[in-house]
């Protein structure tokens, strides 16, 4: 019988996450603390073997996915463009308050739906089991993307994703979330991170 896992890793701080702005499909690279994050989740992964690292095509991703792949020295598959971030949008770089002020609604010019990113990130998934059956695999992706595919998957409401955390999930005849938001050391504290939505 055929079996994956798949350790879900929502990508390293930005410097928009630092500001607390809506990122989406703005493409930002990780900062000092994103890349230290990165190499702390590595080392948390380092304790069972994995086969290969999958990314989204975001820099901040890609990044992420670089550092944790030399640390458990496993290479990186390419890039999946299903993988990236909610849409946000007219939305993208600005604040949720400042997007709230504009459009109190929540809905945003161009935003994409929750339900479609979770059909999105379902159809990624079940793309990188197939081409990788009984392996292991690290994938790198994004909070809301991340979060909607748990809720998926679950039938239960996800946390917020923290950056750096691993959500790991099985497959075997069928989808089953095993740990949700696990990560290295206890959560930043507001002073390093920002209190910032997982939607960035």
């Amino acid at each position: 019988m055929s079996r994956s896992t798949l350790a879900l890793v929502r990508h390293g701080r930005t410097e928009w996450n630092r500001l607390g702005l809506l990122q989406g499909r703005s493409d930002i690279p990780l900062d000092e603390v994103g890349q230290e994050q990165a190499r702390a989740v590595a080392a948390m992964l380092a304790d069972e073997e994995w086969d290969t690292v999958i990314t989204s095509t975001a820099a901040r991703a890609v990044g992420t996915g670089r550092i944790i792949a030399a640390h458990l020295g496993v290479s990186t598959a390419a890039p999946l463009p299903a993988l990236v971030e909610r849409s946000y949008g007219a939305a993208e770089g600005l604040s949720r308050s400042d997007a709230a002020a504009r459009w109190p609604d929540g809905r945003y010019p161009d935003l994409e739906s929750l339900a479609a990113v979770a059909k999105r990130g379902r159809r990624a998934l079940d793309s990188i089991v197939a081409a990788h059956p009984s392996c292991r695999i690290v994938v790198v992706a994004h909070g809301a993307l991340i979060r909607a595919v748990l809720d998926d998957l679950s039938g239960e409401p996800a946390p917020r994703i923290l950056n750096g955390a691993v959500s790991e999930i099985e497959w075997s005849q069928g989808w089953a979330v095993r740990s949700v938001n696990r990560t290295p050391g206890p959560p930043p504290s507001p002073r390093t991170s920002g209190r910032l939505s997982e939607a960035r």
